[in-house]
């Protein structure tokens, strides 16, 4: 199973959304290939499914990695955590606080639980706007 962090890159709130990287470390012995966009759910503070709605930002090619064992893979992502979307509430938080994530490689079964480093509600249903995975922990430009 992937191990894994959800980190939201300083300075990046903006337009009513912020960006964050969610990083998998390969944890087994073996080199693996990755290609494609994160699954991801998710979870309240009890780990009770929250809505989730990944949506493919496809301005980023899909390539290939492999990924060697320690290794790991981010994907940038973006989201509102304080501007609610058509049906949620107008006065207060959206939707309820994300506290844990459950992160799947494309093609994988094993889920990675993930503890969010600044718990937030994900307005708009829980949409996630996310960009492929690329190699290394974290995006060079801050999301």
């Amino acid at each position: 199973m992937p191990s894994g962090t959800w980190r939201v890159v300083p300075d990046s709130q903006g337009a009513g959304h912020v960006a964050a990287d969610l990083t998998l470390q390969n944890t087994s012995a073996r080199s693996c290939t990755v290609a494609g966009f994160p699954a991801i759910s998710l979870l309240a503070s009890n780990d009770r499914t929250l809505p989730s709605y990944v949506v493919k930002d496809n301005s980023v090619a899909v390539t290939t990695i492999t990924v060697a064992p320690g290794a790991s893979v981010h994907a940038e992502m973006r989201y509102s955590a304080n501007v609610p979307g058509p049906g949620e509430s107008q006065n207060g938080q959206c939707e309820p606080t994300t506290v844990h994530a459950q992160a799947q490689l494309p093609g994988d079964s094993a889920w990675a639980h993930i503890t969010l480093d600044s718990p937030t509600p994900v307005c708009e249903k829980g949409e996630l706007q996310v960009k492929p995975f690329v190699s290394g922990q974290s995006s060079p430009a801050g999301g």
